[in-house]
């Protein structure tokens, strides 16, 4: 009974409207935007580096971990950079020794990447805290 009364109670749905074709120019930019989406949502670079945006990792003290590479450092051994957001600090791992952290230090502190301050702030902007 209730579903028969549920039935009726509700309105008709209008026709769901069928989207107009794209023209072909547009259809032309939307597919070089297409292209470049993969590289623009994977990859972000800050002055001299690149770091894979698309791969950060959140540990359980908060703090947020991915790879970079900068211009001069080798690609086959990209950097971990750490982020703590609630300090605004910057951890970095040695290019020269893998795996070995360099300590927290401001991004504008003597020995930032240039970028790196920028870096910070766009990565912490979208952090809810």
């Amino acid at each position: 009974m209730l579903s028969i009364l549920l039935a009726t109670a509700l309105p008709e749905l209008p026709p769901v409207e069928q989207p107009k074709p794209v023209q072909s120019r547009q259809q032309a930019i939307l597919e070089k935007i297409m292209q470049e989406a993969p590289a623009a949502a994977s990859e972000r670079s800050f002055g001299e580096c690149t770091y894979m945006w698309d791969q950060w990792k959140l540990n359980s003290e908060g703090v947020r971990t991915t790879l970079r590479t900068c211009k001069g450092e080798s690609a086959q051994t990209p950097v971990s950079v750490a982020v703590s957001c609630p300090l605004l600090k910057v951890n970095t791992t040695s290019s020269t020794e893998p795996g070995k952290w360099q300590g927290w230090r401001s991004p504008i502190a003597k020995g930032s990447k240039p970028g790196e301050a920028m870096m910070v702030a766009s990565l912490c902007a979208n952090v809810v805290e």
